[in-house]
């Protein structure tokens, strides 16, 4: 074998393993598109999922008792799919209907105002919107938002509560 064959060996080798690296890194760069997507995917179900399991309790939602009914959902702000290092944000809201005398409570707890603002403080969801009645009357109370993880409003009347709350 002389000389120039080697050399067009050698080339060749180096040209087919180029290729194939290339080819690897290409396969792998549309399977990483596609687990982006299907995890895309399985965020939005799970954010679009109301949920009535009694995972809120007076330690998250002060005053909340053992409450009649909840719906609740998730959000995630911040791009759940990342791979990249670093906190998930996450936000949840939750419609609360309370026992009376737990609602009898929380108002006598707080000095609750009526919220004038449009849109109030806290919009309903959409998702959770058919919980919530259109003659709802919501009331803040700033010292209840201040000593508390979530944010509320609360319509004293109808025994209904609306918190937003984030990890």
């Amino acid at each position: 074998m002389n000389r120039r064959s080697l050399l067009v060996t050698v080339v060749a080798v180096v040209g087919v393993v180029l290729l194939a690296a290339c080819g690897g890194v290409f396969w792998l760069a549309r399977a990483d598109g596609g687990q982006e997507r299907d995890c895309a995917a399985q965020v939005a179900a799970e954010e679009a999922k109301v949920r009535t399991d009694r995972r809120w309790t007076a330690q998250d939602v002060p005053g909340i008792g053992e409450y009649a009914e909840i719906h609740w959902q998730v959000d995630h702000p911040s791009f759940a799919c990342s791979r990249a290092p670093g906190p998930t944000d996450s936000t949840y809201q939750g419609v609360v209907r309370l026992a009376p005398a737990d609602a009898d409570a929380l108002a006598a707890a707080y000095d609750w105002a009526p919220v004038t603002d449009f849109p109030p403080p806290l919009a309903v969801w959409p998702g959770l919107s058919a919980y919530v009645p259109p003659e709802v009357r919501w009331r803040r109370s700033p010292a209840y938002d201040a000593g508390a993880r979530a944010s509320v409003q609360f319509d004293p009347d109808r025994a209904l509560l609306l918190f937003t709350a984030a990890d």
